[in-house]
């Protein structure tokens, strides 16, 4: 039964989707579905290395659907948003994701991320932003583009590759649509993995769900 909800899930992405393939109740397809979003969540690549790709974005729904009273207050774009800030490092080849929900961009929350994901010597690509400066003194090779300036490609200097993830995630986030912010680390962690294992096939995909749902107890 394992099999046949992951495999539905897998191909069809929705819950509603689960409940009537299966011929299972909504509320126990809802379970299922959560269980294979947290362990998605947990298969995570343990190290990147090699050329690297550092940013963050945010994320928080259309402006124009807020309430009110957070509307009055007003927000600006990027840096200093009251959206909720989502950093990412991005391994080129073979391409990897790791993603995380921070409270800020600044460089004292995302070096530490950084030194406990990237193997030292590594070559790291980011944007201008002065938090990344200090990364050659932990023992990483930096190099940046300055996108205030217009700069976005310098020979291989650029944050290309993990800007098209953002993209990705955004619209896979839009998709969905009314996310409660407690629940927003199950969807990054499902569509972080699968960007990740986008090389197997589905039935290779449906039979590691399945080995991790067993691993960490799969009853709904």
């Amino acid at each position: 039964e394992w099999l046949r909800i992951i495999d539905s899930f897998l191909r069809d992405k929705t819950i509603k989707s689960v409940s009537r393939e299966c011929l299972i109740a909504y509320a126990t397809a809802q379970k299922s579905v959560t269980k294979m979003r947290e362990v998605m969540t947990l298969d995570v690549p343990k190290l990147l290395l090699g050329d690297c790709e550092s940013d963050e974005t945010y994320v928080g729904g259309s402006w124009k659907n807020k309430a009110i009273h957070i509307r009055i207050r007003g927000s600006k774009r990027g840096r200093g948003t009251s959206k909720q800030a989502v950093f990412g490092i991005m391994q080129r080849d073979p391409q990897r994701v790791r993603v995380w929900l921070v409270k800020n961009s600044k460089g004292r929350t995302t070096t530490p991320i950084i030194r406990s994901i990237v193997c030292l010597g590594s070559r790291i690509y980011t944007d201008g932003h002065k938090g990344y400066r200090r990364l050659p003194r932990y023992g990483y090779f930096h190099d940046w583009v300055d996108h205030e300036a217009g700069e976005y490609v310098r020979g291989n200097v650029h944050t290309q590759t993990i800007d098209g993830y953002w993209g990705l995630l955004k619209t896979h986030l839009d998709s969905i649509g009314g996310i409660r912010k407690s629940r927003l680390h199950l969807f990054i962690g499902e569509h972080q993995w699968r960007y990740n294992f986008k090389h197997l096939t589905r039935q290779e995909q449906t039979k590691r769900i399945y080995l991790l749902v067993k691993e960490f107890g799969g009853k709904s």
